[in-house]
């Protein structure tokens, strides 16, 4: 191995170490990679996944470019936008409060991926942070060969009102706290 490989490997595996675990929904996710293409990404993996064979994964996303409640729903707009350009179902989009009567605003998406017999659902949220605007995205992949769009049918209808309320009071590190060294 050369030695940039080793000096990589090691600022990786550092760059993981440092990144707080993320409990939700009772299962621990470690940070996995970390990019800057146009705003800073976190993505966390459970345990026994990557960002390249994950079943689900949750993603923190930094948007500097929001300050305000307008800036806010500016943000979700574009999402949303960015969403259906990309052939994305929006099965529900709303602006909600949390306890503390702060407002975020909440979607969930689905896209459909026939060839790979699955929905991708991603149950996204978009709030104001101390500082900037954050996003959490949960991404769900559903797959059944026989009947996939039965079995996310099924998921959502038995699932999606307690990941709502994980996303509402999910307990996600400050990103001014998580690594910024691309990996």
């Amino acid at each position: 191995m050369s030695i940039r490989n080793f000096f990589l490997l090691t600022l990786s595996a550092f760059a993981l170490s440092a990144a707080p675990p993320i409990t939700f929904l009772g299962q621990p996710y470690q940070l996995a990679s970390f990019n800057q293409k146009g705003n800073p990404m976190w993505e966390f993996a459970a345990s026994n996944e990557t960002v390249n064979n994950w079943t689900t994964l949750l993603t923190v996303v930094e948007r500097p470019d929001a300050h305000s409640r307008a800036d806010l729903d500016r943000l979700a707009q574009g999402i949303l936008d960015t969403y259906k350009s990309r052939g994305a179902r929006v099965l529900m989009a709303r602006t909600m409060a949390d306890a503390s009567g702060a407002p975020f605003n909440y979607m969930v998406v689905a896209f459909e991926e026939p060839s790979k017999h699955r929905f991708e659902l991603n149950f996204v949220k978009a709030a104001l942070g101390p500082k900037n605007a954050f996003m959490v995205i949960y991404g769900v992949r559903v797959t059944d060969p026989k009947d996939y769009t039965t079995k996310a049918k099924a998921f959502l209808n038995q699932q999606s009102s307690n990941i709502g309320k994980a996303m509402e009071t999910a307990a996600i590190p400050p990103t001014a706290s998580l690594p910024r060294r691309e990996f």
